[in-house]
């Protein structure tokens, strides 16, 4: 009974009933009001009995009820009185019809009835709850009784009208219990039809549970249960990609650390069985893994704490165009080791940027170090800064070089080398281009690359948010 097809299946069936309980009672009441209304109106247009008016304007003369049979037809179930022309005010001339069987009732203050053209309720007190209408006769503002009128078919109207309301009652109950199958049936199958979605819904979460990563499941149904497929989706997606960025980068980290592990180890074994001397030449070799191990500890834990939010940032307000100068004058002597043109090229007037200066020339250096390791000899860098609405845009361009559109798409992930053997051979850790991500989308800009063919180029540009002094 937990499960939602079958609350829903109940909640239509009650419903149903509900509304059939509703109509019915409406109907009934409705039918048997409006049934009893238009025999008497019906009846009223061939039957005259005597009038509220007329039995009021007696008391007001005579000042009781005394005598006044003589305003009445003859009695219930005979003819009127005599000639048709009756007595009193000129209104016997009815009681021919009423003969037909109207019954007239007058009862005192008491309910007691004082007459009636059935002299056998004479003397009796009156039952209100047996007449269905009542008419209080009053004078000047005061009641001084009730009258009562009966015609044939109100007397006969009550087994009348139980024996059509029993048929109807009958035939409401069946259509009750029609409508209520229907609602059953209707119900249980909306019910598995809206919970059919969520039924794969639920097996694609114990599978995920379960460690299948990356499950996806079609996306069909309400626009509810439709957000909720994709938001599952694009969840499962990104748990198999961080899994699998996950082994890579302990698979990556794994290989970057034994490389130098096993140097180090080597030297220090040699030297100690005596192969290698133990002097300063062999001892640099060691040294200079352990430099490794460093700055490849540091990284991943710089990267670490970048991904996590939790790398503070010292952030000043300092012009964009210091910033690339600087960077540049640290590059220059480089470049010209290598052969290579180094140009500054930024926008005049560039706007201050609220920035941590050590971060941001991190981010510079990185990318500056990896389009020198990139460029041939008698190549070009370019480093071009220019104002775009709220941003600063930074692009360093180096030429000679182009990476394929899936290179693009993996550049920035930790420990991808378009170059494997290259990259490993220049000394680089496979991390400082993540970590230019990180930092660069810790200081709410956003980074990217460019790259073509023809000419050969790779571009990597990133944006710096114009802020307000710190």
């Amino acid at each position: 009974t937990n499960r939602l097809w079958v609350r829903l299946s109940l909640a239509f069936l009650l419903v149903a009933w509900l509304a059939i309980a509703a109509v019915a009672l409406i109907v009934r009441s409705s039918t048997s009001n409006s049934f009893r209304q238009y025999v008497q109106e019906r009846e009223s247009d061939t039957l005259q009995g005597v009038s509220a008016a007329d039995l009021e304007a007696y008391y007001a003369e005579h000042g009781a009820w005394a005598g006044v049979e003589s305003l009445l037809p003859g009695p219930k179930g005979q003819g009127g009185s005599g000639n048709g022309q009756g007595a009193g005010n000129g209104q016997g001339g009815s009681g021919g019809q009423q003969g037909r069987g109207a019954s007239i009732i007058i009862a005192d203050l008491d309910q007691m009835i004082v007459a009636s053209n059935d002299q056998t309720l004479v003397g009796t007190y009156l039952d209100t709850g047996a007449y269905p209408k009542i008419i209080a006769l009053a004078v000047n503002g005061e009641q001084i009784g009730l009258l009562v009128q009966e015609t044939p078919s109100t007397v006969a109207l009550g087994e009348a009208e139980t024996d059509f309301l029993s048929r109807m009652t009958d035939n409401l109950i069946i259509a009750a219990a029609g409508v209520a199958l229907l609602a059953v049936l209707v119900g249980a199958g909306l019910a598995w039809q809206v919970t059919r979605p969520l039924r794969k819904l639920t097996v694609a979460v114990e599978d995920l549970k379960a460690g299948q990563l990356g499950r996806q499941v079609a996306i069909s149904g309400s626009a509810e249960i439709n957000e909720l497929s994709e938001a599952f989706n694009t969840m499962s997606h990104d748990l198999a990609a961080g899994e699998a960025l996950r082994k890579r980068m302990a698979a990556s980290i794994a290989h970057e650390l034994r490389t130098p592990v096993s140097v180090l180890r080597g030297h220090l074994e040699a030297m100690l069985d005596g192969v290698f001397p133990l002097d300063a030449q062999h001892l640099a070799v060691a040294y200079d893994q352990t430099i490794h191990l460093t700055r490849l500890v540091e990284d991943v834990r710089l990267m670490t704490r970048a991904e996590a939010g939790q790398l503070p940032l010292k952030k000043v307000s300092i012009p964009a165009h210091d910033l690339i100068t600087r960077a540049v004058d640290q590059f220059a002597p480089l470049a010209t080791d290598a052969n290579v043109d180094l140009i500054a090229d930024p926008a005049a007037a560039l706007p201050l940027v609220t920035v941590d200066v050590d971060r941001v020339q991190q981010i510079l250096s990185n990318l500056l170090a990896n389009a020198l390791r990139h460029t041939p000899e008698q190549g070009r860098i370019t480093v071009i800064a220019q104002q775009m609405d709220q941003t600063i845009e930074i692009r360093i361009q180096n030429t000679g070089s182009s990476l394929t559109p899936e290179q693009c798409a993996h550049v920035f992930d930790p420990f991808w080398r378009a170059e494997d053997a290259r990259a490993r051979d220049s000394g680089g850790t496979g991390l400082g281009l993540a970590i230019v991500r990180q930092l660069v989308m810790l200081h709410g800009g956003r980074i990217w690359v460019e790259s073509d063919t023809d000419p050969a180029f790779t571009a990597f540009v990133f944006t710096l948010p114009v802020g307000l002094p710190a």
